[in-house]
């Protein structure tokens, strides 16, 4: 493991990237979207130029080639390469683009540069694949975070269950609509002390940074359980949604029901904290 190493997996424009290197980590970035990694380039050049951030411009799938991307018209961190996501996303009223783009695997990717000390998936739809390429290496990540899925309990369940499987025994839920919320400590608990401002593009902090207490499997089966409910009747396809109903639970909550990511940690050796 090379515990100077974040790989970001969906890098949109750069701006999970661009926090972890003011935050004094290296960088490999993946974004199969064209257009987003020219303007990450342009916007994180200084990074590109000294070799402390890598991106990489490709789908991560399950062979090596050529793959569609989907390219949604309306919302361009909703870019995937399910075929399922993009027709969901067609019924929220958002058409997508294909185009061919390169893809690799994600365990070549560890093969060209190495396991990082954090991994961030943010890949719509294909979340699970990288997990499950993450089995072919020797080593894990100290931290992953990935995009938790929103449909069903058995998506959510399978995505737990691969992280157990390879390992993780502490999980938080963190809840990316709160975001600009967020404050990273100072003294710093994961590399350097850095003064962001987060928003609903942002994974927001990692590691021991991450906001809430860690959890164990069954509470976190138990705490997902009831906020797919909450999608189900004030998610953003959800029954009540953008009605009074909607806006009465929020204020009551005083939290939005927004979208959330899993944050996992490596289980310890025996005998350690």
């Amino acid at each position: 493991m090379d515990k100077k190493l974040i790989i970001d997996v969906g890098m949109h424009v750069g701006k999970d990237s661009e926090f972890y290197l003011k935050k004094g980590f290296n960088v490999v970035a993946i974004e199969a979207n064209p257009v987003l990694v020219a303007t990450a380039k342009t916007a994180l050049a200084e990074y590109v130029t000294s070799g402390r951030l890598i991106i990489q411009n490709v789908a991560i799938a399950p062979y090596e080639g050529e793959i569609d991307f989907f390219v949604n018209a309306k919302h361009d961190d909703w870019g995937t390469i399910s075929k399922e996501f993009a027709e969901r996303n067609e019924r929220l009223g958002s058409s997508s683009e294909v185009i061919k783009v390169k893809c690799t695997t994600f365990d070549k990717i560890l093969q060209d540069f190495s396991v990082p000390y954090y991994l961030k998936i943010d890949v719509e739809g294909v979340d699970a694949l990288c997990l499950e390429q993450l089995f072919a290496s020797p080593e894990r990540p100290q931290y992953i975070s990935i995009e938790a899925g929103l449909t069903s309990f058995e998506e959510t369940f399978n995505e737990l269950s691969l992280l157990w499987r390879l390992g993780y025994r502490d999980f938080k839920i963190v809840n990316q609509a709160q975001n600009y919320a967020v404050r990273c400590p100072n003294p710093p608990v994961e590399g350097d002390y850095v003064d962001y401002r987060f928003d609903g593009l942002c994974s927001g902090p990692f590691g021991e940074e991450s906001p809430g207490e860690w959890m164990g499997i069954e509470e976190t089966f138990a705490k997902y359980k009831r906020l797919l409910l909450e999608q189900k009747y004030f998610g953003a396809n959800g029954k009540f949604y953008n009605t009074i109903f909607h806006r009465v639970y929020e204020r009551l909550k005083r939290a939005p029901a927004g979208w959330y990511d899993f944050h996992a940690r490596l289980g310890r050796p025996s005998g350690t904290r």
